[in-house]
Formats: C-alpha cells, structure tokens, sequence
C-alpha cells in the first residue's frame, strides 16, 4: 500500500450555505480499512467517482467494514468502526492508491473523530431495525452493496450515539 498526496491544495471549510452531509462507507477489506484510519484519507475507484465527486468538506463519513473484511465472513460480522469528517474536496490523485489489488482514483482528507479497533466496532445488525435506509430489514445486505451510502440526519445519528457508546466502553489502552 501506498499513501499518495492527493492534488487539492489545503483544507477547505464547509460551504456555509449548504448544510453537511451524512455518509456511510463500506470497507469490505481490512486493508482498506487499516490503511483509511493509518493515513486519515478516504480513496475511491473510478467506478465510485460520480457519487464521491457529491462530497464535500465538512460532510461526515461513518466507516463500516463488512462481514467479509477479514476473509472470514462465517466468523465475522459487519461492524460499525468510526466516524470521520471530510476536510478536502473529493480530489483526482497525483497517483492510484492500490489496496488489495483494487485501484483508487480520487481521494479525500479526512479528520477522524472517533475510532474503534478493527474487529471490535459496533456489530451493525443490531442496529438495522432502526435504519431508515433500509426499508426492508430480512434483506439489510442488499442495501449495504453500493459503497458509498447517503444517510439522513436520522439514520446518522443512531450511528453517531452507537458509536459513542461503545467507545465510552472501550478499555484504556496500555
């Protein structure tokens, strides 16, 4: 893995007139998801682009990695693992970012708020009952395939108060 600049020039601060927007993305490698919260930057493929060209700075970006991240999806689950804001527009990279043989083509700064180790997130299906994103809850996967997901201000704050309530019990690190 590497870690390319991105070609926007520094941070850019939330349009004012436009109010932010929530994101859920769904890092289905743990490679992926390693290398986001080590580098503090989001990296899309091409296929991605048109959606993650919408983003903005400001705009805040919840992190899930699905059941299969660990290449165990009978033993894992899909979890919920930060919270993180967008500090730069969403950006062509000087250079492709390739994770697990998968090629990234824009990018985007990230400030992360709050992180829980992989593997130890907020297990998401207990939460799909109160998702409004997904309105059939027996099929909840099929909405999660699209990698980048808009939520509502509702949907984003069940993430945000699970979030902080797993993080409130998670034990000091030595």
């Amino acid at each position: 893995m590497r870690t390319e600049e991105i070609t926007t020039g520094p941070r850019v601060p939330p349009d004012r007139d436009r109010p932010s927007q929530f994101w859920l993305t769904v890092l289905g490698d743990a490679a992926g998801a390693h290398w986001v919260l080590e580098t503090r930057r989001m990296a899309f493929s091409s296929g991605q682009a048109a959606r993650a060209l919408t983003i903005r700075p400001g705009d805040v970006l919840f992190l899930y990695t699905s059941r299969g991240a660990f290449n165990n999806p009978t033993r894992d689950e899909a979890q919920l693992i930060g919270l993180s804001r967008i500090l730069t527009p969403v950006a062509r990279l000087r250079k492709p970012v390739v994770i697990a043989d998968r090629e990234f083509v824009i990018g985007c700064r990230l400030q992360i708020e709050l992180a829980l180790p992989l593997r130890g997130g907020v297990p998401f299906r207990p939460l799909v009952r109160r998702m409004q994103f997904i309105p059939r809850k027996d099929i909840w996967g099929a909405y999660m395939r699209p990698s980048l997901i808009r939520l509502g201000p509702r949907d984003a704050q069940v993430l945000r108060e699970a979030l902080q309530r797993t993080a409130t019990r998670a034990p000091e690190p030595l």
